[in-house]
């Protein structure tokens, strides 16, 4: 319980009025007709609302705002905090005998608060669709570039990969016939060589005698 004695005083004494720091009257007219469509009800005639009347109600909201955060203020620097809460604004309207908005406002606070989780949630899942399309595009992509590059492959006549190997093992087949002709041939020309020779010795042998 907040029992200090608060001695603020809000001195409101401008000769012009800021209006860098006026709230956007298209917020304070929406406000104002949502609060006077509620009170018409479903019977009742339309209340309008001139131009002063408009700019009156925009500036003692902003005075009504700097009354509370001023007092709020007070309230934070008595606990030794430098940041003010939600319990501090809660208990500055207590202060400035508005008690009787502290329990609409705890549960707009609520609905807020609720309301910013499910927009974060949303966010959130709406991030993961994203990168899991992101993911799926590209591997689409890397498989059309590699569908892309086996056609050309064809077009330009390059064997593919079985048939490179076919190609080589004839090849090799080639090369080895080859080779194993040469080899018997090799080894048929000393026999035939041996063979003029013992003809020639036989020759001579005939001859002597």
């Amino acid at each position: 319980t907040h029992t200090h004695t608060h001695t603020h005083t809000h001195t409101h004494t401008h000769t012009q009025m800021d209006t860098e720091a006026d709230l956007p009257r298209s917020n304070v007219r929406r406000i104002v007709k949502q609060k006077l469509t509620e009170l018409k009800g479903t019977s009742g005639s339309d209340i309008h609302l001139n131009r002063d009347a408009l700019t009156a109600l925009g500036e003692s909201a902003r005075v009504f705002i700097h009354l509370l955060s001023a007092t709020a203020n007070d309230i934070c620097l008595d606990k030794k905090r430098q940041t003010i809460s939600v319990d501090d604004i809660l208990e500055a309207l207590e202060e400035l005998e508005f008690s009787d908005l502290i329990s609409q406002l705890e549960g707009d606070i609520e609905d807020h608060r609720l309301d910013m989780k499910a927009r974060a949630k949303k966010r959130s899942e709406s991030m993961k669709k994203r990168k899991a399309q992101k993911a799926a595009d590209e591997l689409l992509a890397e498989a059309a570039r590699e569908k892309e590059a086996e056609e050309n492959n064809k077009e330009r006549g390059n064997p593919s990969a079985d048939e490179g190997g076919e190609g080589e093992g004839a090849t090799a087949s080639v090369v080895a016939a080859a080779a194993a002709s040469d080899g018997g041939k090799g080894e048929a020309e000393p026999q035939e060589k041996e063979k003029e020779e013992n003809r020639d010795m036989d020759v001579d042998n005939q001859t002597a005698s």
